[in-house]
């Protein structure tokens, strides 16, 4: 079974990716992007869902660390926000993203988004 990485600072979010994800995939969720990049120092994931606007390391930021390290540079990377304006689409994508989805979505729009990347 694929593992997914999810960092999202809200519960509810989190939640709601476990439920979308649990039954075609091993989902992990965490609340930060400081925990995300110590998940993926531990176990890499096939895949990471970064939402962008987290506190501390945003998704963005993840973005660029991860696209800087040869062990994570190709790292399938979907950002997910409320933050769906031109710019933060362009900041997302520019950071090294492969999808941004603007919350909220239909599950069948991120269950598509990955299997791009996971079939």
């Amino acid at each position: 079974m694929k593992y997914i990485l999810a960092a999202d600072d809200e519960a509810i979010n989190r939640d709601i990716l476990g439920e979308i994800l649990e039954d075609d995939y091993e989902i992990k969720c965490v609340n930060d992007g400081v925990e995300c990049i110590k998940c993926i120092e531990e176990r890499m994931p096939d895949l990471l869902l970064l939402d962008v606007g987290m506190p501390v390391m945003n998704g963005i930021e993840v973005c660029k660390v991860l696209r800087k390290n040869e062990s994570t540079k190709g790292l399938p990377v979907i950002l997910l926000s409320g933050y769906a304006d031109s710019d933060n689409i362009n900041a997302g994508m520019a950071a090294g993203a492969d999808e941004y989805l603007a919350k909220p979505f239909p599950p069948l729009e991120l269950l598509d988004a990955i299997k791009k990347y996971l079939s």
